[in-house]
């Protein structure tokens, strides 16, 4: 059987990194990069760190922006917007300022006299909404435990690794099996993003969301050692409508079941769990037999 084909986007200005953050100082530590944790996920504010991190690895999603987050490292860069965008924007106000040129709205006139009439203003945006990067608890755990580069700070006290892991498990208690997932598909090489709008908890892609389409969604089923229940439905409907999801999307289903150890999982004993992968596909005679 033939495996899935990771499709790539179309090009773009963005080039390949690093596939970690991991920048070494001349004493020959690893950098640390400052988040701050506010009670439901991990934030990166400085736009350097910000660069860094979803730069190298696709760590992390923007705030503001829907794919490739805005850095605004230049701050003396003219941004051009709209009309709406400026008045939307004119609500908010802060002590800091930015150039911007805005032009009219463009939604009922043709574009010929759109263009031909086009007059910009030159305005000060005083709203200065800034964009930042937030983590997931299992991207921040991995790039603070396993890559060791990142730093968790808490109402401006750095928590130690035990307490990150106490804090991200009293948000979800499925946190542990979540991150042994991610962690496994990370040793991969692959890199590993939220699969809820695909229906899966997983997506994993080559290289990144800006270079690939998802190759795979992944689904973790949930073994208990004694009883041997899961605690997901496997039932034929369950996951043919999860498999018609996926290839309605252009990508693969991988069920992945994990089997917990006996004494419970800690950040410690990741190496206990077992993770087995089973890909999913619809057998159809008339294909197999054409």
């Amino acid at each position: 059987m033939d495996l899935q084909i990771p499709k790539p986007k179309r090009p773009n200005r963005l080039k390949i990194d690093l596939p970690l953050p991991v920048i070494m100082k001349k004493d020959g530590t690893i950098e640390k990069i400052p988040a701050t944790f506010n009670g439901f996920t991990v934030v990166v504010e400085d736009p350097a760190d910000m660069k860094t991190i979803v730069s190298m690895g696709c760590f992390g999603k923007g705030n503001l922006s829907r794919s490739f987050p805005h850095f605004h490292l230049n701050s003396d860069k003219t941004e051009l917007i709209r009309s709406r965008q400026y008045n939307h924007r004119k609500k908010f106000k802060s002590t800091s300022l930015k150039k911007v040129i805005v032009v009219p709205d463009s939604d009922n006139e043709e574009i010929d006299d759109y263009i031909t009439n086009l007059k910009p203003e030159y305005q000060i945006d005083s709203s200065c909404l800034s964009e930042n990067v937030c983590l997931s608890l299992e991207e921040a755990f991995f790039l603070t435990h396993a890559v060791e580069c990142l730093v968790i700070k808490s109402e401006n006290e750095v928590l130690e690794i035990e307490q990150v892991w106490k804090e991200f498990c009293k948000i979800n208690k499925d946190f542990p099996v979540h991150y042994a997932v991610y962690f496994y598909f990370r040793a991969k090489n692959w890199v590993v993003k939220p699969g809820i709008k695909f229906g899966g908890d997983y997506l994993l892609y080559k290289q990144g969301p800006s270079f690939f389409h998802a190759a795979y969604v992944v689904v973790i089923n949930i073994v208990n050692p004694q009883s041997g229940e899961k605690q997901r439905s496997m039932e034929n409907p369950s996951v043919m409508g999860l498999n018609r999801l996926s290839e309605t999307a252009g990508k693969d289903l991988i069920i992945c079941k994990v089997t917990l150890p006996e004494n419970g999982i800690d950040y410690k004993n990741m190496q206990s769990v077992l993770i087995e992968e089973l890909l999913v596909r619809r057998w159809l005679y008339s294909q197999k037999n054409s």
